[in-house]
């Protein structure tokens, strides 16, 4: 990733990147060999970054902080796109009430995906809400697929690289195929599908999706089945409230 030019911030962006990445946390040694820094040059961010609270250490194990929340918080309250997913998502969770499922909005975040919203039903198992992820690979995942498929070329092989972009070209040519319609099966979860749609305005790049996620659901997300018109409508309408 390219640098801002301001070489503390981009050493303590590097930290904070590798330290989301991961829920066990790193080391120092850790941290140095995966950004390149000398391990004495990392000790001292850590400390700054302690005392900030933007991470915690135990037995020498770095993990983000609670002072992460802060900025975190602050930017989902003001975002536009997560107050008016709300009731469309109560509304498809309303539709599929007697199946197992969750209904997520997507963010995209570089080449990162974070759900900023889920819903799930009463039917859908405790241990799939508690242990799936909230931020993906953006081309690992039903919503990021959805997303990355309405980016110009160029923009795409920027967010993930030549050779990430390669990989998942078949998948996108897919989800051009089916009219923006995404599909996964088993990929965070086995026996979990899903099916997502982006949230775009026009032809431009889509700023976000909607994504549900269930158990045995795969007659019904298909492109053809009421449900993929509902999650349609849904993001045409978010769409029009957000760009009018």
């Amino acid at each position: 990733m390219q640098g801002s030019g301001v070489g503390v911030l981009d050493k303590y962006m590097a930290l904070q990147k590798h330290l989301a990445g991961v829920s066990k946390g790193l080391t120092a040694l850790e941290l140095a060999r995966l950004t390149g820094m000398d391990r004495g040059t990392v000790h001292r961010l850590l400390k700054a970054m302690m005392h900030w609270r933007q991470v915690e250490a135990e037995h020498g194990v770095y993990r983000l902080g609670g002072g992460c929340l802060l900025p975190a918080s602050a930017y989902l309250t003001r975002l536009p796109l997560r107050r008016i997913a709300l009731p469309y998502t109560i509304d498809l969770q309303n539709v599929i009430a007697d199946r197992p499922a969750i209904v997520s909005v997507a963010l995209p975040v570089g080449d990162q995906i974070v759900l900023i919203e889920r819903m799930w039903t009463a039917a859908t198992p405790f241990n799939v809400v508690a242990d799936l992820d909230d931020k993906f690979a953006i081309d690992s995942c039903t919503s990021g697929r959805a997303i990355l498929a309405t980016y110009p070329e160029a923009q795409a092989r920027q967010t993930v690289g030549d050779e990430r972009y390669e990989r998942v070209r078949p998948r996108l040519l897919e989800v051009a195929q089916a009219g923006g319609y995404s599909f996964g099966h088993s990929e965070q979860r086995k026996g979990l599908s899903s099916m997502g749609y982006p949230i775009r305005r026009g032809q431009d790049a889509a700023v976000g999706a909607l994504v549900i996620a269930g158990l045995e659901m795969d007659a019904v997300l298909q492109v053809s089945s009421p449900l993929a018109r509902h999650l349609q409508r849904a993001c045409g309408g978010m769409a029009e409230q957000l760009f009018g």
